[in-house]
């Protein structure tokens, strides 16, 4: 993990800072009564070892207890997992965790937005909500793209219409980074607009003191080969408990 950025490895550290329950090569569990309620279990895969980290709060510690996890067997991943939904804890889909390598910075940075590409303002409502249209509910929802977000960008066709649209906002409390959403309409993609689009949030980003994050579910094919294309390598994988109140929520906030 040492060519990320320190800001990003020392945030996603503090998760786990507490009591260690139980610690090997390939899974640890941690209580730690300062994780927030709607992520009482914080379980962290990191890609460079492999290693699934696991933190709760001292509730769900009782709650795995109940189900026998530290009287039978050796702690191991799949039990713990087996030991949460017994304590009637379901954990949402995991989101892969991209950030942008420290080594490859300067290369973004001194890059010029490709010709079309630029931050949007209330004067392109209009241009947005036509892009809104073109595109499907799933897309919409997986994007998670708003023009009233903290920093939105675009690309504009020859036609001056909306071709890919993104945005982002600082995410948590005392933020380090800027959460990115992109959405490219289906005949725009292959020509590199959500690349461009991407890579001048990560601009914006860094020349407010963000450390740009791009999130996605695993399974979401075209935003992981986006997320290497701009130049992001993968971090991790990340999974907190399903909103009781709203399956679908997906964190934003």
């Amino acid at each position: 993990m040492s060519h990320f950025p320190a800001s990003v490895v020392t945030t996603w550290r503090k998760p786990f800072l507490g009591e260690t329950i139980h610690r090997d090569g390939s899974v640890s569990l941690v209580v730690n009564p300062r994780l927030d309620e709607d992520r009482s279990v914080t379980v962290l895969r990191t890609a460079a070892d492999s290693h699934t980290a696991i933190a709760v709060l001292p509730d769900v510690v009782e709650r795995l207890e109940s189900t026998g996890l530290f009287r039978s067997g050796p702690i191991t991943e799949a039990r713990v997992r087996e030991a949460l939904v017994a304590g009637g804890i379901t954990l949402h889909g995991a989101d892969n965790l991209y950030y942008l390598p420290a080594t490859l910075r300067a290369g973004v940075t001194s890059e010029r937005d490709r010709e079309g590409v630029r931050l949007l303002s209330p004067a392109d409502t209009e241009a947005f909500e036509e892009f809104e249209s073109r595109a499907t509910e799933q897309d919409l929802d997986d994007a998670q793209v708003g023009i009233d977000d903290w920093a939105a960008f675009g690309a504009f066709g020859p036609d001056g219409r909306l071709s890919s649209a993104g945005s982002m906002y600082p995410w948590g409390e005392g933020a380090v980074f800027a959460d990115i959403g992109v959405l490219t309409l289906a005949e725009a993609r292959g020509q590199g607009q959500g690349r461009a689009v991407v890579r001048a949030m990560m601009r914006h980003a860094l020349s407010r003191g963000l450390e740009p994050q791009y999130r996605c579910q695993l399974d979401n094919v075209a935003s992981v080969a986006l997320a290497a294309a701009s130049g992001l390598a993968l971090f991790g994988t990340w999974e907190v408990p399903t909103p009781e109140d709203d399956p679908a929520e997906d964190d934003r906030r």
